[in-house]
């Protein structure tokens, strides 16, 4: 699994690790790693400890783009837990790598990930649960993913979109 750290509490990685602690307890072979520059490190260290993670859980401050790509394509699975973000990056670079997801219900749908109520820790272990109990169906929503970002989220697709609403606006 993979997270990514942020500057503020916002992003939701205290929820993230007390459902990854009860994913862990029902699939001891589970890892999480936490990627970002923010300044969460040492509160969320001392929180895996306090759950008793800390020998599963690995939050890298220091990866280059390139590295980030690296780990969403090794990635079994990326949760996104943030409470206030519509659209993050996150969720699309993740599925551009063939990665399913486990975002807020708002993002994405059944078809490309698995889904979970917002600051619900117990909703969010068990979409974790649910995504790493099948294989299979895991790596189908990753490739469902990809294609979905390749389809909808492209610079070509973004750029035909704005002109589109240009071409609207100065028609009106």
């Amino acid at each position: 699994m993979h997270g990514r750290n942020s500057d503020t509490a916002r992003k939701g990685y205290g929820s993230l690790l007390r459902a990854f602690a009860d994913v862990h307890a029902r699939a001891p072979n589970t890892e999480l790693l936490i990627v970002g520059r923010g300044n969460l490190r040492n509160r969320l260290e001392k929180q895996a400890k306090k759950l008793g993670i800390d020998g599963s859980v690995r939050i890298d401050s220091g990866m280059s783009f390139d590295e980030l790509a690296s780990q969403f394509r090794k990635a079994t699975l990326v949760v996104y837990p943030s409470y206030y973000e519509g659209q993050g990056l996150i969720p699309l670079e993740a599925m551009s790598s063939g990665t399913p997801v486990a975002p807020l219900t708002e993002m994405v749908d059944e078809s490309v990930g698995t889904l979970f109520q917002m600051g619900d820790t117990d909703s969010m272990a068990s979409a974790i649960l649910t995504q790493l109990a099948s294989p299979e169906a895991l790596s189908a929503k990753g490739a469902r993913g990809r294609e979905r970002v390749l389809e909808r989220f492209t610079y070509a697709h973004s750029a035909a979109a704005f002109s589109s609403i240009y071409e609207r606006i100065s028609r009106s």
